[in-house]
């Protein structure tokens, strides 16, 4: 069976440099412990431990072994003294905060706006846009593959009048007037195609 502390989270098999003590056989003792424990709430405690942070460093004995049983290493056991009672809990009640959280949210969430609204700025400003490369012949080209701004200017309102023209001929199927003409091609252009 693993030793739990009745006090806190700590187990045998959690952390293993702590150690865990019974509760004294004095009920009177029994019920200092508890006490200071905040744990009025166990009612057997025979099998029920402490571990070892909840009592003050003068509260041990260290016992000295010769040997340990297979190593050559001294065994250096504590022991809890006869009176030793362990440190008050500081009551759970005490440390609760008395603010709510959404007073700090709010405050944060609106810092936390006011930066996203300067790095959109930002990004704004540092988007790419055709005319900043005008004058930059070799960016335009690593861009692009144009050679230089007046070519892919060039290229850029061909291609822009041909588009324009281009879905000037094409009607919508919604006009009712010019559904069944015969000179009308069916096929439908968008801005994707």
């Amino acid at each position: 069976m693993v030793k739990k502390c009745v006090a806190c989270c700590n187990r045998e098999n959690r952390s293993s440099n702590i150690s865990f003590h019974r509760f004294p056989t004095d009920r009177i003792q029994q019920q200092q412990w508890l006490t200071r424990l905040k744990r009025l709430d166990i009612k057997d405690v025979s099998n029920k431990r402490v571990c070892a942070i909840h009592f003050d460093v003068s509260s041990f004995i260290v016992q000295s072994k010769k040997k340990k049983r297979n190593s050559g290493v001294p065994d250096n056991k504590k022991r809890l003294k006869k009176d030793a009672l362990p440190m008050e809990c500081i009551s759970d009640l005490r440390l609760i905060d008395c603010g709510t959280q959404t007073d700090l949210d709010m405050i944060s969430l609106s810092n936390l706006f006011e930066k996203l609204t300067l790095l959109e700025s930002n990004i704004i400003n540092f988007s790419i846009d055709i005319e900043r490369f005008q004058n930059d012949d070799y960016n335009i080209n690593y861009f692009t593959g144009f050679r230089s701004y007046k070519i892919f200017r060039m290229v850029f309102e061909l291609l822009q009048v041909q588009y324009d023209e281009h879905f000037i001929q094409y009607i919508s199927r919604d006009d009712p007037a010019l559904c069944h003409s015969k000179s009308i091609d069916n096929h439908k252009l968008s801005a994707e195609n």
